[in-house]
């Protein structure tokens, strides 16, 4: 909260959408109904034909921006957006999810009372599609560019991207996201903070919910997700020291393995192969086993 002589900042907030209409304008209630009196929302539409097209319309007078566009997937109609955004504080909601009741007063407070924190991230309510809550994800972590990319069970990492604002001046600095990434976008964005020496302000509130369905990305493209950490985490790993190179190495050579094991459909012996060597691996071994028992 602020005190009466603390002006809260501007929040711009964008929300980009694609054939979302089951859910986007309950995301966009939950974003008017805050009421927070300093705030840019803007949609960004990459040309759906489900009706959400005409949900934006209703609402396009309460809007700061919408565009109904097509594009090249959600990372360039986020730029698009950041792009627009005359706020001090900045962030995305996707179309699927939404913000609890009182986030954005939180984060603008947070914010106009800590002019030396960059960047914050508050906990996430994951919801299955009637939006039953199944779970809160809080954000953790060791926040060095080493603690994310070694990360495992026993040193977890986690940033749940509707909970997470930063001030514009970050990615007018950085840059914008990376067009090029369609899945982990924002965790490329967290890295490039990272590694830029900035850390997060981690909240102690739930701020957002984060929406799983047959749809929505985390769900229908598991594969997508799994390819775009192994090329982006490679990346960064040149910046660490041989050792620490070597270890993350590792951990992307399991999980490249896991990626193939998930897409051979019970073919794991082509993939094989083509890679004798990972016989010595004793996750190929156990997925042939598997797969074997399964075909008998």
């Amino acid at each position: 909260m602020t005190n009466s002589t603390t002006p809260l900042p501007r929040i711009t907030l964008i929300t980009p959408s694609f054939n979302q209409a089951d859910y986007l304008e309950e995301t966009i209630n939950s974003v008017l109904d805050q009421g927070y009196p300093n705030l840019q929302y803007g949609i960004i539409d990459g040309g759906s034909t489900d009706g959400s097209a005409e949900i934006i319309e209703r609402y396009r007078e309460q809007l700061d921006f919408a565009i109904i566009e097509k594009d090249n997937g959600q990372t360039e109609a986020i730029n698009k957006g950041l792009v627009r955004a005359d706020g001090e504080i900045v962030g995305w909601l996707c179309s699927d999810d939404t913000l609890l009741p009182g986030a954005l007063e939180k984060i603008g407070g947070h914010f106009a009372m800590h002019p030396q924190d960059d960047w914050v991230a508050g906990g996430c309510r994951m919801v299955n599609p009637r939006g039953e809550v199944t779970d809160t994800i809080h954000p953790r972590g060791d926040f060095t560019l080493a603690g994310v990319l070694l990360r495992g069970e026993d040193r977890p990492f986690d940033l749940p991207q509707p909970g997470v604002f930063w001030r514009r001046s970050v990615h007018d600095h950085l840059g914008l996201l990376d067009e090029s990434l369609h899945y982990c976008m924002d965790f490329e964005f967290w890295l490039r903070m990272i590694e830029s020496g900035r850390r997060p302000t981690l909240l102690d509130t739930d701020l957002a919910t984060y929406r799983l369905h047959e749809s929505s990305k985390s769900c229908s493209a598991p594969s997508g997700f799994t390819r775009e950490h192994i090329r982006v985490e490679g990346g960064y790993a040149r910046s660490l020291s041989l050792l620490q190179r070597l270890r993350v190495q590792r951990r992307l050579g399991y999980m490249r393995r896991a990626c193939v094991i998930h897409e051979s459909k019970g073919r794991l012996w082509s993939e094989v192969i083509k890679r004798p060597w990972w016989l010595l691996s004793q996750q190929i071994r156990h997925a042939i086993r598997h797969n074997d028992r399964l075909a008998a």
